[in-house]
Parts: C-alpha cells; structure tokens; sequence
C-alpha cells in the first residue's frame, strides 16, 4: 500500500497542534499518591490528563478503557497480536522562571512552550495521531495497536504496575515515544537512595533545596541563627560567584537562598546543583555539621560517584552518574535523595553495600530501582524503526544509542524508546523554558505514523 506519511500528517497540522495545546494547559503535576482516592489516585490534574486523551479516542472511534484511574488505553484493531505504545501525561513540577507561562501552551519563533511538550505529552500526542491517522486511512493491519496512557512515570511507576497486573498482555513489538532519535536500545538502571541522619542544630536550623531526585535542584534554602558577618559574606559569595540568590531577616532569623540552573537527573552535568552552592557557602564559613559535611565530604561538585567510591565507566553506556536532587530537614533530622543511574558492569547490590557501609552510621534505602535495560541494536525492531527514522530524516549515517534516563521500555517487554528529541537539538526537558520544536513535532509524528505501520501491517 502506496501512503504519502508525510502529506497525511501535514493535512491535519492545525488539528494536532490544537489537541497538543490542549493537552498541555492541564497541570498534571502529581500532587499525592491515595490509592483511597478512587477518583483521582494522582490528583485531579493527572486524572484530567488521562480523561482527555481517552475522551480524545472515544470522540475518534477507538476503543478505550481508563484502569481505575491509574492509566488507560485506546486500542485499534482484534487481532491477538498486538504492537504497544505507552506515553506519559504527568509530568515533573514546573519549578519557577519562565519566560512564558508553563501550562500556557504558548507558540513563539515556531516552538510550543510548556511543561510535558517534550516530556511526555507531546510525543504521545503524536504517536495518537499516528495511530488516527492509519484508522481514518483505514489501512488494513494484521495487528492490533494498543497505546497505553500511564499517569505516575515522573515519580514512581505505580500506573503502569498497577495496569499491567490488571492487562498483563506481551506486545510482538512496539516503541515508546519518551527519549530521543534515532533509537535508544539500551538504558542505564536507576535507583532512588535515601540517606537519613540528624544534624547539629547550633548555628543551621533548617537546610532545604530541590523538588525531585531526578531534576538537579534549581532552588535551596538554609535557616541559620542571625550573623551579620554572616550575611556579609553571602553577599560577596553571590557577587564573587555570580550566584544568584536572596537574603531576609525573619523573626530574629537568616534566610539565605540560591538558585542553580535545573537539568534532568540522568545527565547532571548539565545543571547547576543549588544545594552544592548553597552548602559550597556554609562550609566555607565553618557551618560544619553532620549535614553539611556529610555532602561536602561525600556528594558536592561531582555527579560520578568518585567521592561515593562508587566511580565507574562503561564503553558502550558511558558513566555511573549521581544526582543530589532532594534535600529535606525537620527539626533536627534530615533526608538526601540521591538519584543514581548505572552502566552495564555495576552490580546493584554490591553498589548499595557499598553505599550503606560508608553511611554506617546513617539509615540507608533504597527504592524505585529500575533494572538496566538492554536490547540488541541489530534485532529486526531495530532495524525496522531506525529504517523509517533514515529515510524521513535523511540520516543515513545515523546508529542507534544508549541513554541514561529512564522510560517506560522496561515496563513492556519487545519495546524500545525512539524519538522524539533530535540529535544535535538543544533540550529543556525538566528545566524551565520547556519546549518542543512544531517542525520538529510535526516530524516525529510522520516517523511514528509510518513506523507503526511497518509494525502493524
């Protein structure tokens, strides 16, 4: 069957782009998880993201099913064998600084700006087309396709375990539009790791910073008891730094702040970690605590675990990274979450032992631990998908890739991430100013009509 991918998305532009922008103007921020909650396990915002999309496919003709609020479908097609797609409507906080508001969905210089428009609403909007568009075509498939519609991937997974021990079908093949193009066929495992203590509270009442593990923290604060030589000096910090940062007296009480520069907790090189800035300042002037040097000794100014002891390079995933992303304080006791991504070569478990006896003297855990996912680049998937990516991108020299983020690939098995980030494109995903490129939109959802349909044919 002879289909122009490209003329057929191109026709219903306008139309994606508005659902898109739709899609966005939903907060869909995870407010608490109650599993009581029957209505909205995830908060309103979350369960309002998944409505529209089903309600989306119902208005369309498929058929749908929204799993106790946890997740949903839209499904095409009998047949017993199936491709699966899954994408995400939650999404991390929005944090603050932007230059056009974050559910907006504002359109300026070609691009779409709001939180999830690359991460993960937009993709999945376009694999939605992908599929419409093969159903308005009534192309004929020998497989049914099944795009599945998680509502807790930013936070801990809990939509797709819940949905896949109501559905626990195995697709054929499949892909998952959260990552980056050409092809991702291999990921790094992740672990959330709690570091709990208690601090000295003489001169640091309170130390905070950072929204979740897998962002760098843009923003920390520290409580200390008044010190005008104190304040002095974080003023010259800022200005010999270049930090930016605030400063207040309240109730007989200093508040210092930072701000450092967000990134995605897979690659936090990238950022600029507020909690290191600001702790960088309290060591310098001999606020020394549990605390404080805790992550001097062990976790500032570094993301590859060298001062954990726990450094380690893989030549075909590349480095062992660490992100400080959550720092909490209550009373006197205090939480680190660490958000640590591993190569193939690292065993969890000796990773962990090693991490706990250097902690001995704190409460150490761990949760959200994905295992490392590893596909083979030359299997027939591969080759297929990264067959249709070449010839709308005229790539050829194109590979495909590992990452060290984390997607809904490990959740299904015979699945790989593909798209929808470009090579070689700036990125804003986890930071604020998120966007996604229209052209760039547009493409990816050529990619993914035509690939779903060299899948399901």
């Amino acid at each position: 069957m002879n289909i122009n991918f490209k003329e057929e998305v191109l026709k219903r532009k306008e139309e994606i782009i508005k659902d898109l922008s739709n899609l966005i103007k939903i907060n869909s921020e995870l407010t608490t998880f109650d599993p009581n909650r029957v209505e909205a396990p995830f908060g309103e915002g979350n369960k309002e993201a998944l409505d529209f999309m089903l309600n989306l496919g119902k208005k369309d003709g498929f058929k749908t099913l929204n799993v106790d609020n946890y997740a949903g479908h839209i499904e095409y097609g009998d047949s017993k064998d199936f491709v699966g797609i899954i994408g995400h409507l939650d999404v991390v906080p929005a944090g603050s600084g932007w230059t056009y508001p974050p559910y907006g969905a504002e359109i300026h210089d070609n691009k779409m700006y709001g939180r999830g428009t690359e991460d993960d609403k937009g993709p999945t909007m376009a694999a939605y087309y992908a599929l419409k568009i093969l159903k308005e075509l009534n192309v004929p498939l020998t497989k049914r396709v099944k795009l599945i519609l998680g509502s807790d991937e930013e936070s801990g997974w809990r939509c797709v375990n819940h949905y896949f021990s109501k559905h626990p079908e195995t697709p054929v093949s499949g892909f998952i539009p959260d990552a980056d193009f050409p092809l991702i066929y291999a990921e790094k495992g992740i672990v959330r790791i709690n570091i709990e203590g208690t601090f000295d509270q003489s001169k640091l009442i309170s130390f905070t910073g950072g929204l979740r593990d897998n962002m760098v923290p843009d923003n920390a604060k520290a409580i200390l008891v008044n010190d005008k030589e104190l304040l002095n000096n974080f003023k010259k910090y800022l200005n010999d730094n270049n930090i930016k940062g605030k400063y207040e007296v309240v109730d007989n009480n200093l508040v210092l702040s930072v701000d450092g520069i967000s990134a995605h907790g897979s690659t936090p090189e990238l950022g600029s970690n507020a909690i290191d800035l600001l702790n960088n300042f309290l060591i310098e002037n001999n606020i020394k605590n549990e605390l404080t040097t805790t992550i001097d000794n062990y976790l500032s100014n570094e993301t590859r675990g060298s001062k954990l002891e726990i450094n380690y390079t893989d030549a075909e995933m590349g480095d062992l990274t660490v992100n400080l992303g959550v720092l909490e304080s209550k009373l006197n006791e205090f939480k680190l979450v660490l958000n640590i991504r591993y190569p193939n070569g690292v065993v969890f478990e000796e990773l962990f032992d090693k991490i706990k006896t250097l902690f001995n003297d704190y409460k150490v855990s761990y949760n959200h631990h994905q295992k490392l996912l590893y596909n083979d680049p030359n299997s027939e998937l591969v080759s297929k998908l990264m067959k249709v990516y070449q010839k709308h991108t005229n790539d050829q020299d194109a590979k495909p890739v590992t990452i060290g983020g984390g997607t809904f690939a490990r959740a299904m098995p015979n699945v790989v991430a593909f798209g929808p980030h470009f090579p070689g494109k700036p990125s804003f995903i986890h930071q604020k100013d998120e966007y996604i490129d229209i052209d760039d939109f547009i493409l990816a959802t050529i990619i993914y009509t035509e690939s779903l349909y060299e899948l399901a044919k």
